[in-house]
């Protein structure tokens, strides 16, 4: 059997790019959790192509992207990403294994770097909370204050006078509202 030659697209954007390219079968990726992406490696054979726009098409990270490097080459599949232009030429097998190594060193370091920078940004969120908080900022919704009457309304409550549903009413509060405030009241 032939060779075919397929395309996994995530937008419109992506088809275009790989139609300008090429004349082959594209898949466009409408399903959750990359079913379709699924679904096409099923249908790919030793000596088949995958094409795709970007690398990110193959996972969500740099381990999963590493895994199905792995998987295609083990499957003798192989892949064009148009982002790479090395991976568009006809290389003999030893390139090709050598292109594969490559792309993983990359992603490994790229995988490296974005962890870093998430851990600066992390860092530096922290110290920007901790300053604001130092500097009094008060975060989340403010506390809502006592309502007028509420000593007198409180006491009747207390009394066993009123119901705890007529006291919020009374106050134009929440009954929720009005045990909030009223464990807020007993405690300070």
């Amino acid at each position: 059997m032939a060779a075919k030659l397929y395309g996994y697209a995530e937008s419109d954007a992506d088809v275009e790019a790989l139609r300008a390219y090429a004349v082959m079968d594209i898949i466009l990726e409408d399903m959750a959790e990359r079913g379709q992406y699924q679904i096409l490696r099923r249908f790919l054979r030793e000596g088949d192509t995958l094409m795709v726009a970007h690398w990110s098409a193959l996972g969500d990270n740099a381990a999963a992207i590493g895994a199905e490097l792995d998987s295609l080459r083990a499957e003798h599949i192989r892949l064009r990403i148009l982002d790479l232009p090395i991976t568009l030429q006809d290389l003999d097998e030893v390139s090709a294994v050598v292109v594969f190594q490559t792309l993983k060193e990359i992603l490994l370091v790229l995988q490296q770097r974005q962890d870093n920078l998430q851990v600066l940004h992390r860092i530096r969120q922290q110290e920007g909370i901790q300053a604001a908080k130092n500097a009094g900022r008060q975060f989340g919704r403010p506390a809502i204050g006592y309502p007028k009457g509420w000593k007198r309304i409180f006491g009747r409550y207390q009394a066993k006078e009123i119901r705890a549903l007529e006291a919020s009413n009374e106050l134009k509060i929440s009954r929720a509202t009005f045990y909030r405030l009223a464990k807020r009241y007993r405690q300070s």
